[in-house]
């Protein structure tokens, strides 16, 4: 007889209806057995208890508009920053002690261990408040913060500890680096404002230094150089006339004048009539003027220290009033000359003076403007400074009202009265898939271990001829009875394991809700 091929050994639905129906106590004493077993480790596992409370974002009170912030507000940077704060070991380590928190993990594994423990029972989570008008899609706005242990007591405690922990941070941390804001810019005030001295300092040596050479001073010096030129006309003048005087009261007192007198005074002459043509053609500084100037005023010195004729100087009883008044003229003349020496020598030194400061101008007043420049990039910085300490302030001042941005506490931490573990929904669910998976595991080995062929099924998928005909089996009337009973009881007992079933299954759901 051929064997029988895999595929013909496939079990097919009706064959797994056909085993569930001839093992139905196999697969419903095992499933039964199965979910009370898991059900009971309700009572057989320690309870766990979370606590939880919500904190809200809360934006800044004032508009910025009005106090610009000194911290930048970053949820995602805030709550990773803070959670590394409250989670930090000295922290966890007082609430260990604080509250005799794992002393059997304290005594087998120590305190490290004791706060490991600590921190994977705390859940610090960002939560997005979809209902919240104006919310971006995809930010959150609270932060929920959760503690789970045995006691619901000590959960709601130590929750209620690690969120006022988590707000005291944030308003903390928030005002130091405001205040850490506020002393920078204060620094940096400081530096600008001895930098700003500094500026003006150079400024006001440099025209000091300069003084006649800054760029305002240009017009008041070349006005200066007008009235200069002026006073210079009109000393050489008066100096010239004077002269023109002194040497003809010389000629009036010497009745002979010698002829190296006379041929002095006709170079004079000569040259006073020569400067005077060109004085009317060049200014002062133009050199031959200059130069004939000089002759001129050798020329007369000589002539002043010519003698005076004997004859004027030895005969005073034939003076007349003329030569006593041209003689006294001449002696005052001779006395005033050296004055208008030192004042034509002295303004035109002043007009040398202020003649190169216009001409040296330029210089000065883009070396000034450079100072200048730098002058008020430093008064530009000080008050850009002074503007941002003065925000800076503001914005630390209500930090400290804690008007500025920070975590408010919408939901205090609850007292848990349902333990999140063992949760009855999963216990519910595991213990119908260990009693499904039970149940069709028994059945599986009970059919592996029997020994006979089960209906004509059997037969045909194992390769035998099919049956043309079989006897009915012959029972009698009360072997027919204790049938009807057996069947009886087996949908009562049947309907009993669906009804605690289910019964039980609702019970944990409820519960567990």
């Amino acid at each position: 007889m051929p064997a029988p091929s895999r595929s013909q050994t496939r079990p097919a639905w009706p064959q797994i209806q056909a085993l569930l129906l001839r093992r139905r106590w196999w697969f419903l004493l095992p499933l039964l057995l199965g979910w009370m077993a898991v059900v009971s480790l309700r009572w057989l596992l320690p309870p766990e208890y979370q606590s939880q409370a919500l904190l809200l974002i809360e934006h800044q009170s004032v508009p910025q508009t009005l106090v610009q912030p000194n911290v930048t507000f970053n949820p995602s940077e805030l709550l990773q920053s803070m959670g590394q704060e409250v989670l930090s070991h000295d922290r966890l380590a007082q609430l260990v002690r604080q509250h005799q928190l794992y002393p059997s993990i304290q005594r087998r594994q120590g305190m490290e261990a004791a706060i490991t423990r600590l921190r994977s029972r705390i859940a610090i989570q960002p939560v997005s408040l979809d209902s919240l008008p104006l919310m971006p899609p995809g930010e959150w706005s609270a932060v929920g913060i959760a503690f789970t242990d045995s006691s619901a007591e000590r959960a709601q405690q130590i929750d209620g500890e690690l969120t006022t922990l988590f707000i005291q941070e944030n308003l903390r941390a928030t005002q130091q680096a405001s205040a850490q804001t506020t002393t920078f810019l204060q620094q940096q005030l400081q530096q600008a404002q001895s930098d700003l001295e500094q500026a003006q300092q150079k400024v006001q040596a440099y025209e000091r230094s300069h003084l006649g050479l800054l760029p305002g001073q240009g017009q008041s010096n070349l006005a200066m150089v007008m009235n200069l030129q002026a006073s210079l006309d009109q000393s050489l003048q008066g100096r010239n006339r004077l002269q023109q005087e002194i040497a003809a009261d010389r000629a009036l007192l010497q009745q002979a004048p010698s002829p190296e007198t006379a041929r002095l005074q006709q170079q004079l002459a000569a040259l006073q009539a020569k400067a005077r043509d060109l004085s009317t053609r060049y200014t002062d500084r133009y050199p031959d003027l200059q130069q004939l100037r000089q002759q001129i005023a050798d020329l007369q010195a000589q002539l002043s220290r010519a003698p005076v004729p004997a004859v004027a100087a030895a005969a005073p009883a034939e003076t007349t009033p003329e030569l006593t008044q041209a003689r006294s003229q001449l002696q005052a003349d001779q006395a005033q000359l050296p004055k208008l020496e030192a004042q034509v020598s002295s303004l035109q030194r002043q007009l040398d003076q202020y003649q190169r400061r216009l001409t040296l101008a330029p210089l000065p007043a883009s070396q000034l403007a450079a100072l200048e420049s730098e002058q008020q990039q430093a008064q530009s910085a000080y008050q850009s400074l002074a503007a941002k300490l003065d925000a800076s302030q503001m914005a630390s001042q209500l930090e400290q009202q804690q008007g500025g941005a920070q975590f408010r506490l919408v939901n205090s931490p609850d007292l848990p009265k349902q333990p999140i573990w063992p949760s009855p929904v999963a216990l519910s669910l595991i213990g119908v898939g260990v009693g499904l998976v039970l149940g069709f595991g028994v059945c599986a080995l009970a059919e592996l271990g029997r020994d006979c062929i089960q209906g004509e099924a059997e037969l045909t998928l194992l390769g035998f001829t099919p049956v043309l005909a079989f006897v009915p089996p012959l029972r009698g009337r009360g072997e027919l009875r204790r049938r009807r009973w057996q069947h009886l009881f087996e949908w009562v007992a049947a309907s009993a394991v669906a009804l605690i079933l289910a019964a039980g299954n609702a019970w944990l759901w409820r519960i567990g809700r």
